[in-house]
């Protein structure tokens, strides 16, 4: 019945959910008589080839390592872990006859090669059932495991930038370097978090090479699993993360979650299936492998529940002296939530001075204002070193009671200056008349900033503030609100300032009126360029897309122009 399917045509369906996009594929056969959804069972991995299955409807992972027996090892117990199945034992004393040919002998430090093949009853020409999936989906967001929503025992992660970057850093041709800079980051970004952590790699018969890894983290107090697939043709790469609440998980569902996995990591590379990488991964920076998702990163900021450590340095010397009462009150109750102070420490640290060390680790900011002018109460929301965590919201008068009204509510954005180790900045704000931007060029460790402003009545012509930005990664400038491009950087004719800022990589624009591009020549980083304009159409400048060398999307005025591998879906 398989075998009897003959072609098929992949689209790809994308909804918006939880503020990101969710992209499903959805394969749609010219002809034939059934259509296979799998089942869970079809996931777990078997040393059993499914020979009922006709080709392109299972997939073959062939295993060959090396693995040093430990003290307490047995033939079976080996076989049970690597194989599935203790039985298998057999097959390991004959490839090891001349140093395991008496089970009971099995010397501690031995070396012993497994080899091994492993199946999956569903192969790339079946379709993903998202209902027995699990939840699965496709991401583009910077933290890979979002947890709104999470009902299942597990839930599968897949992110499919289209092309493959590793070069130099494979890390199957790497192996034992690439081991040791995972165990690294575990414990750098997570202390002691992490456990369990093991490895495998494998070849996917028809593919190419796989390489997995798995640990246990404590979310202070609470266990999951994370599993985490790479697999990668010499043009594409797909990584696949399952993520298993060991409160619920049994052993059979952590077995078809590493299934699954390794099942999404195969199956998204194919060609019909794209997406376009907007920003570095949270956690790129923390190793040697920027071009993967760091799920120990994703870990601690979408996970980790315990309290960040609160700072014990209050030296009177490094009192902060704030000028927006609205800002620092904002400021105050989100680290009263991250530091999780009881009531009578709140209040306590509400009446003392806030210092610098207060604000030391404070690496992300979003700012959302919404100005009276724009809404019937102004209202203010700062979040501050989260992704997935709820934000103070402070409407009209109720900031401090009486102090002062809501016309004061912010007219400046001067307090940025008090963290100067800003990582991340998104300010949203609609209705603002705020124009002066120039502290944000003190923050010289920015490595995204998005401006996304809306204006009726201001607009800025100069962005100077940018020329200080030398770690900059990510640049938004721009905004868009009731279907329309903001105005408020329409103005803006020049953009040579940009030229200071050699590592951006993910450049979007929507300024319009720019005359000269010349400064995209010397951003030889840029892999992502979009740009559109809010001025008069008819006088955009259309830049030399010869001057991108190294892009990989590059959108002008709404028009795709370069998508380099296939067709595909860009957020």
């Amino acid at each position: 019945m398989y075998g009897e399917i003959k072609t098929w045509i992949v689209t790809t369906a994308c909804t918006m959910f939880f503020g990101f996009f969710l992209c499903n594929p959805i394969r749609s056969y010219a002809y034939g008589e059934d259509i296979y959804f799998g089942t869970n069972e079809d996931y777990l991995l078997s040393g059993e080839k499914p020979d009922f299955r006709a080709e392109g409807h299972y997939l073959e992972f062939v295993f060959d390592e090396n693995y040093t027996v430990e003290t307490g090892d047995t033939l079976w117990g080996i076989a049970q872990s690597y194989c599935g199945n203790g039985a298998y034992y057999r097959q390991i004393m004959a490839d090891n006859a001349d140093v395991a040919g008496r089970p009971k002998l099995l010397m501690p430090g031995t070396q012993l090669r497994i080899r091994r093949n492993l199946y999956t009853s569903a192969g790339l020409d079946d379709y993903i059932n998202s209902d027995v999936f699990q939840n699965d989906m496709l991401v583009d967001d910077p933290g890979a495991f979002t947890m709104e929503d999470f009902i299942a025992p597990y839930r599968i992660f897949a992110s499919v930038p289209y092309v493959n970057d590793l070069q130099e850093a494979d890390p199957y041709a790497h192996w034992e370097e690439f081991q040791a800079e995972v165990r690294r980051c575990s414990e750098q970004v997570c202390g002691g978090r992490v456990s369990g952590l093991s490895f495998e790699r494998c070849q996917v018969t028809g593919v190419g090479p796989l390489c997995s890894y798995s640990f246990s983290f404590d979310a202070e107090g609470k266990e999951y699993v994370i599993i985490a697939c790479i697999c990668y043709s010499p043009t594409t790469k797909s990584e696949a993360y399952a993520l298993c609440d060991m409160d619920y998980c049994t052993e059979t569902e952590l077995k078809e979650a590493k299934g699954k996995a390794f099942y999404a990591a195969v199956t998204y590379l194919n060609p019909g299936i794209y997406y376009v990488k907007t920003q570095d991964y949270a956690g790129g920076e923390d190793w040697k492998y920027p071009q993967l998702r760091n799920p120990f990163t994703d870990a601690m900021h979408c996970l980790y529940t315990g309290p960040l450590v609160q700072a014990k340095d209050y030296s009177d010397m490094n009192v902060i002296k704030w000028k927006e009462p609205a800002f620092e009150q904002a400021v105050r109750e989100e680290l009263a939530r991250l530091w999780q102070l009881t009531p009578a420490e709140k209040e306590a640290f509400m009446e003392r001075d806030m210092t610098a060390s207060d604000l030391s680790q404070i690496e992300e900011i979003l700012l959302v204002y919404r100005a009276k002018a724009f809404k019937q109460d102004e209202s203010l929301c700062v979040q501050l070193n989260g992704y997935e965590g709820s934000w103070y919201n402070i409407q009209g008068t109720e900031v401090t009671a009486g102090t002062f009204g809501s016309s004061d509510l912010l007219t400046t954005l001067d307090d940025l200056r008090n963290f100067p180790q800003l990582k991340c900045l998104d300010i949203n704000m609609r209705g603002s008349s705020i124009t002066d931007f120039s502290c944000i060029g003190e923050l010289t460790q920015l490595r995204i900033l998005r401006c996304d402003i809306w204006s009726e009545s201001v607009q800025i012509e100069s962005v100077d503030f940018l020329g200080s930005l030398v770690n900059l990664r990510t640049l938004l400038l721009g905004g868009w609100q009731g279907g329309r491009f903001t105005n408020f950087f329409g103005n803006v004719r020049d953009l040579s300032v940009l030229r200071n800022c050699p590592r951006l990589a993910y450049l979007t624009l929507l300024t319009g009126n720019v005359k000269n591009y010349d400064f995209l020549g010397d951003l030889p980083e840029i892999y992502y360029f979009r740009l559109n304009g809010s001025g008069n159409h008819s006088e955009n400048i259309v830049p030399d897309i010869a001057l991108l060398p190294n892009a990989c999307f590059v959108e002008l005025y709404g028009d795709s122009v370069r998508f380099e591998v296939g067709d595909g879906y860009a957020q």
